[in-house]
């Protein structure tokens, strides 16, 4: 149990970061037996924000306080003192068991506009940011330079009023703000996760394999005009499917070698699928599409399972 003569400080420092900065602050909260409650360290730009929320005896609190302002003064960073009463440490504490989620940001570039829109859908659903991590390498000046992205991720807190609706709004945003995200409950199942699965075409490639036959085959409109009216709902997807693939009866099956060898590969997907393989992923492809131009993938990337329509092949 908690001695009663103690007192509860946050401790703000900021500043040039440098080498043993962090040693020496606990160095002296060490000397007087500190113990420290909750840590947070950023570092943008090599300009320090650390973060300390520590119970000290009330007898020490005075001598923690002057050598960590002789300290500071010694590295030439500032450090603030605040105290913290036990009843609000207690709600604190106490909130740690709501929901955490994840929303993570990606762009080519993320701007102000991007990041004000996106927080304040948080905030009208009442989730509280507790952290903001970049996850991509530090961004250079060019923009010009191809393949630079700028990725974010939100360490938010509280259950969403309403989670479709946010969602939605999100989604909008995506679209209007050209930029992607993902949100997910932050819990040990998220950090866990081993198999991941890709749609093929339009996905993994940028094109629709089935269009890229219908062309080879000359019925390219016609395919086209019956997948319009699946996507409206007029006739449902198998019914869709089995009138494309009708179309494409006669086609020689010697198209189909030169379209896997000249499928457009979506852009990042060389460097995602080598990451996935060097961190142990089990990797599967689950189209719509055929099965020949998944097994492509498959054999170009060691994809482990593929699962898609099989084209019939006949004389």
């Amino acid at each position: 149990m908690e001695p009663s003569n103690t007192e509860l400080i946050l401790i703000r420092i900021t500043g040039e970061d440098r080498p043993g900065l962090t040693s020496s602050i606990m160095g002296i909260l060490a000397r007087y037996d500190v113990t420290v409650l909750d840590i947070g360290q950023a570092d943008i730009h090599n300009t320090l924000t650390l973060g300390l929320l520590v119970r000290a005896a009330e007898e020490y609190s005075g001598h923690v306080m002057r050598d960590l302002l002789f300290k500071a003064s010694e590295l030439g960073v500032n450090i603030r003192f605040y105290p913290v009463k036990k009843d609000e440490y207690a709600d604190w504490v106490n909130m740690q068991g709501k929901n955490r989620y994840i929303l993570t940001l990606l762009g080519r570039k993320l701007s102000a506009l991007q990041i004000q829109a996106v927080t304040s859908v948080l905030a009208e659903q009442g989730l509280n940011i507790d952290a903001i991590k970049r996850l991509t390498g530090r961004i250079p000046l060019d923009e010009q330079r191809e393949n630079i992205r700028a990725c974010i991720e939100f360490s938010v807190r509280g259950t969403p009023k309403d989670r479709a609706a946010m969602q939605s709004k999100l989604l909008k945003l995506s679209s209007e703000l050209e930029m992607d995200f993902s949100f997910q409950l932050d819990n040990m199942y998220r950090r866990m996760r081993r198999l991941i699965c890709f749609d093929m075409d339009s996905t993994l490639i940028e094109t629709e394999v089935i269009d890229e036959l219908a062309d080879r085959a000359g019925v390219g409109e016609q395919v086209r005009a019956i997948t319009e009216q699946a996507m409206r709902g007029e006739i449902d997807f198998k019914e869709s499917f089995t009138q494309r693939v009708t179309l494409l009866k006669g086609l020689d099956v010697s198209v189909m070698e030169d379209i896997a060898q000249h499928l457009p590969i979506t852009e990042g997907v060389d460097r995602l699928m080598f990451v996935l393989k060097q961190y142990g992923y089990k990797i599967a492809i689950l189209s719509g599409g055929f099965t020949y131009f998944g097994n492509y993938l498959k054999n170009r990337y060691g994809i482990d399972y593929v699962y898609a329509n099989e084209l019939e092949i006949e004389d």
